[in-house]
C-alpha cells in the first residue's frame, strides 16, 4: 500500500468483496462487479480513501452511505457524490459532520496518532453531491447486485445493504455490541425492536458486518440482540458520555453476558435516550 492511503487496513473478507479500517477503528466496505463497485460508508475521513479505494479496484464507484454520522459519512469529501437517506441527510447532518470531524481530527493529533500533514478528507475534499436512497433500491455492479434495506432505529434513515449473491448483509451501525440508540435522530428502543430486529430477521442473508468491528455476525445472533433490548427495556441504567464528543450522552444498560470485555463480540450492551433516573431502592438493614 502507498503513503497516500496508508493509514488504512484493507482485508479480503469475500470474492470481490473488501473490508477497509481506518486508524480509529472505523469500517467501510468494497464491492466488486463486473462493471462497477460500491463504496458502503466511508469512515472517518482521515487518510486518503480514494486513493485506498482505487488500489482494490479501477471500476467506477458509487458511494453508499448507511446513515448521517461523521464516522461513516466523512470519507465521502474524496468523492463527487454520494447516498444517502432523506432521513439522514441535508445540511444539518452535513453541518454536523464537519464540525464533529473537525473536532476529532485535531484531537487525534494531539494525540499523536496522526500528524497535521496526514490527508484529511474534509481539508482536502470537498462536500459530496447528496443522492437519495431507499428502501428495495438495487445497484447493479455488473454480475451481482446490492439492495438497500431501511433499518431504522440508530438512526431514522439508516440503510443497511444487501449483497445478493453472497448473502451478506453490510449493516453499518444498525446493529451492533454496543447498541446506540441515544442520538437526537435515534429512534426507540421499542422501534429498533421491529424495525430493525424484525426487518433483519425477514431479509435473507447469511451474515452481517457492522461498521466498527472486524467480526462476522451471524443471523442466529439477532436472538442476543433481541435479549439486550428485552432486558434494556425494564432496566434502570446508568448515566454515560461520549469518550471524545461529550454533547452526546445516554443511559447504558449492561445486559447479561458471558464477557464483561466491551470489545468482545459477545459483550452486549444498550444506550438509550438521556433521562433523569429514578433514585435506587434502598435495602434496609438489620441492626447488628
Amino acid at each position: 500500500m502507498n503513503n497516500e492511503s496508508a493509514e488504512f487496513d484493507v482485508t479480503q473478507i469475500g470474492e470481490g468483496l473488501y473490508r477497509i479500517v481506518d486508524v480509529l477503528g472505523n469500517h467501510c466496505y468494497v464491492v466488486v462487479g463486473e462493471s462497477r463497485a460500491i463504496l458502503v460508508d466511508s469512515c472517518g475521513g482521515i487518510g486518503n480513501l480514494r486513493a485506498c479505494v482505487e488500489e482494490i479496484t479501477d471500476l467506477p464507484v458509487t458511494v453508499v452511505l448507511t446513515h448521517g454520522h461523521d464516522d461513516h459519512l466523512s470519507g465521502a469529501y474524496w468523492y463527487d457524490e454520494a447516498y444517502l437517506s432523506p432521513l439522514d441527510g441535508g445540511e444539518r447532518c452535513w453541518q454536523l459532520v464537519e464540525d464533529h470531524s473537525g473536532r476529532i481530527f485535531e484531537q487525534v493529533i494531539s494525540e499523536g496518532i496522526v500528524t497535521a500533514e496526514t490527508p484529511f478528507a474534509l481539508r482536502d475534499g470537498a462536500r459530496p453531491h447528496e443522492l437519495p436512497v431507499a428502501d428495495n433500491d438495487v445497484f447493479e455492479l455488473g454480475g451481482r447486485t446490492v439492495r438497500t434495506i431501511a433499518v431504522p432505529g440508530h438512526t431514522a434513515g439508516s440503510m443497511a445493504y444487501l449483497v445478493e449473491d453472497c448473502g451478506v448483509l453490510l449493516s453499518g451501525d444498525a446493529v451492533t455490541p454496543i447498541m446506540c440508540l441515544f442520538f437526537d435522530e435515534s429512534l426507540t428502543i421499542q422501534d429498533w425492536q421491529t424495525q430493525t430486529l424484525g426487518r433483519m430477521a425477514d431479509i435473507p442473508f447469511e451474515h452481517f458486518y457492522t461498521g466498527h468491528h472486524d467480526h462476522t455476525f451471524s443471523k442466529d445472533s439477532l436472538s442476543s440482540f433481541a435479549t439486550a433490548a428485552e432486558y434494556a427495556l425494564t432496566d434502570r441504567g446508568m448515566q454515560w458520555e461520549h469518550a471524545r464528543l461529550h454533547e452526546f450522552r445516554g443511559i447504558i444498560h449492561l445486559c447479561p453476558c458471558d464477557t464483561f470485555d466491551a470489545d468482545s463480540v459477545d459483550f452486549r450492551a444498550v444506550i438509550d435516550h438521556w433521562h433523569e433516573l429514578p433514585p435506587r431502592k434502598r435495602r434496609n438493614r438489620r441492626n447488628t
